[in-house]
């Protein structure tokens, strides 16, 4: 998953940061459920748009929709998991 560009949302008062992430193509399953690894995925494949969401607990959580270009992620610890290290993961995930 190559990424085009980051777009701050929010900072909030835990420290935490929420960032929207514009990729190069669309987000499909496959993917969904590799970057949900090891963490716990709820994806709704009845809504008329797929909705997923992704936890991996203590590090980030990730929403979106299956078939858009881009997510939301919120980074739960940015000292422990920066933002370069998701940008990573993500990079590693055709």
């Amino acid at each position: 998953m190559k990424v085009v560009e980051i777009r701050h949302m929010e900072d909030c008062f835990d420290g935490s940061l929420i960032k929207e992430i514009l990729l190069a193509d669309n987000i499909i399953k496959e993917q969904i459920y590799t970057l949900g690894e090891g963490g716990y995925i709820q994806y709704f494949s009845d809504f008329p748009r797929p909705f997923y969401k992704i936890r991996i607990s203590g590090l980030y959580d990730v929403k979106g929709i299956e078939g858009n270009n881009t997510m939301r992620v919120h980074l739960k610890s940015p000292e422990t998991f920066p933002l370069e290290k998701f940008i990573n993961l993500l990079s590693e995930i055709n």
